[in-house]
C-alpha cells in the first residue's frame, strides 16, 4: 500500500515538473536573439522627396496592440486580463486607431506595441492594416520587433493567456526613406525570464534631404517599463549616445516615442496615487545634454495605468505623461498637442508635432 502511494505521489509530483523543465527547454531554444544592429526591409512607395524648407507633421501613438482601450484591464498593471474577451473587441479598437490616424494625417507616424498576428490580439496582422490605412502607394514602413517570443506562459487563466507574440515598433513616412535600422537597447532580464520577456530597441530611419549632404534622423522608441531603472539608465544612454553622434554629423533629428518615464516639464503634473502599481520615473532637467530638447505637451495625460477599466469620472486613475518627442537644435518647434482621445482605442494617447528644419 504504501509503494502504490509513493508510486502515485510520485507520478502527480513528477508530470507538473517534466513539463515544467520542458518548456523552459522550448522556451531557451525558441528564444528571440537579435543583433545588436539589423538592417530593416522598407516596403511600399513615398510621395515626396524631404526638402529643407518643408514643415513636418509627426505623431508617436503606442497603439496599445488594439487590446488596450477604455474597456480593458491587464494583470501586469494590477488588473485581471490578459486579453480582450473577443476578435471583435480588437477590431473595433483597431478601427478607432485607423481612424485617429486618417484624422490627424501626418507625414510620419511613429507607433509602438504593433502586433503582427500575436495570440493576444487574435492573430489579427496590424502591422499591414497600419499600412494600408495610410496607404501602401503614398507612405513607406518599416517595423522592428520588440517582443518576440514562441509563447508568454504568463496566464489569467487556462483560457486567458498571452501565448505566442510577435510585436514592435513600425516608422511610416510619406517621404522617401534611405535606410532603416533596428537598434538593440543594451540591458536584458536575467534568465529564464528573458527567454518571453521584451527585447526593447529603436528604428533608427533615415531620410535624405534634396540638394543636402546631411540627412534627417528619425528615432522610435518603446523603453523599459516593469524592471528597476538599470535598463532604463543602459537604454538612455545609448540613445543620447546616437542623439550626438548624429548632430556632430551636422543631422537633422527628431525622436518619438513611448519614453516610459516622465517629462522633466511635466514634473508632478500627475503625482502618483498609489505607488503599489507601475510609476514612471522622473527624468531630471538636462538629461537629454546640450543640442537637444523635448518636444511635449503637459495639458493631457498620455497614458494610463490598466489596473481598472477607464473611468474619466474617478480621482483614483493613474495618468502619465511619457509620451513625446525629442529633436535636435536645427530642428524649429512649430506646434506640439497630446490628441486627448480619453483613451478609447488604447491605454495612450497620440502626440503630435509640428516642425521645420533650420537651414544652418
Amino acid at each position: 500500500m504504501k509503494k502504490k502511494l509513493f508510486k502515485i505521489t510520485y507520478i502527480v509530483l513528477g508530470i507538473p515538473l517534466v513539463a515544467f523543465v520542458f518548456l523552459l527547454f522550448f522556451l531557451t531554444v525558441t528564444e528571440y536573439r537579435p543583433d545588436e544592429v539589423e538592417t530593416l526591409e522598407i516596403d511600399g512607395e513615398a510621395s515626396f522627396d524631404l526638402a529643407l524648407d518643408d514643415t513636418l507633421n509627426l505623431m508617436t501613438f503606442n497603439i496599445g496592440y488594439a487590446s488596450l482601450g477604455e474597456d480593458e484591464d491587464f494583470v501586469m498593471d494590477g488588473g485581471k486580463r490578459g486579453r480582450p474577451e473577443s476578435k471583435d473587441v480588437v477590431l473595433e479598437y483597431l478601427q478607432g486607431i485607423e481612424n485617429l490616424l486618417d484624422t490627424h494625417e501626418s507625414d510620419v507616424y511613429f507607433l509602438q506595441e504593433v502586433d503582427e498576428p500575436s495570440r493576444r490580439s487574435y492573430d489579427i496582422n496590424q502591422v499591414e492594416s497600419m499600412h494600408e490605412t495610410v496607404g501602401k502607394t503614398t507612405y513607406q514602413s518599416t517595423f522592428a520587433y520588440n517582443f518576440k517570443a514562441s509563447l508568454v506562459p504568463f496566464p489569467v487563466s487556462f483560457s486567458d493567456y498571452i501565448g505566442q507574440v510577435a510585436s514592435g515598433m513600425q516608422t511610416l513616412s510619406r517621404y522617401e526613406m534611405d535606410t532603416s535600422k533596428r537598434m538593440q537597447f543594451p540591458g536584458e532580464f536575467s534568465w529564464p525570464l528573458r527567454t518571453a520577456n521584451l527585447k526593447r530597441a529603436m528604428v533608427v530611419t533615415r531620410l535624405p534631404i534634396v540638394d543636402s549632404d546631411k540627412t534627417l534622423v528619425l528615432i522610435n522608441l518603446h523603453m523599459s517599463a516593469y524592471d528597476d531603472g538599470s535598463m532604463r539608465e543602459q537604454e538612455m544612454a545609448l540613445f543620447k549616445d546616437v542623439l550626438h553622434e548624429e548632430r556632430e554629423k551636422g543631422n537633422y533629428v527628431i525622436a518619438g516615442g513611448d519614453f516610459n518615464q516622465t517629462f522633466p516639464e511635466a514634473q508632478g503634473v500627475y503625482p502618483v496615487i498609489d505607488d503599489e502599481y507601475f510609476t514612471a520615473p522622473q527624468m531630471e532637467s538636462g538629461v537629454l545634454g546640450e543640442g537637444f530638447e523635448f518636444a511635449v505637451d503637459t495639458t493631457h495625460p498620455t497614458s494610463r495605468l490598466l489596473n481598472t477599466p477607464y473611468d474619466i469620472d474617478s480621482d483614483l486613475t493613474q495618468y502619465y505623461i511619457i509620451d513625446g518627442f525629442v529633436v535636435s537644435d536645427n530642428v524649429k518647434v512649430l506646434h506640439v498637442e497630446t490628441i486627448d482621445q480619453a483613451f478609447k482605442y488604447s491605454d495612450h494617447n497620440p502626440v503630435i508635432l509640428e516642425a521645420e528644419l533650420i537651414n544652418d
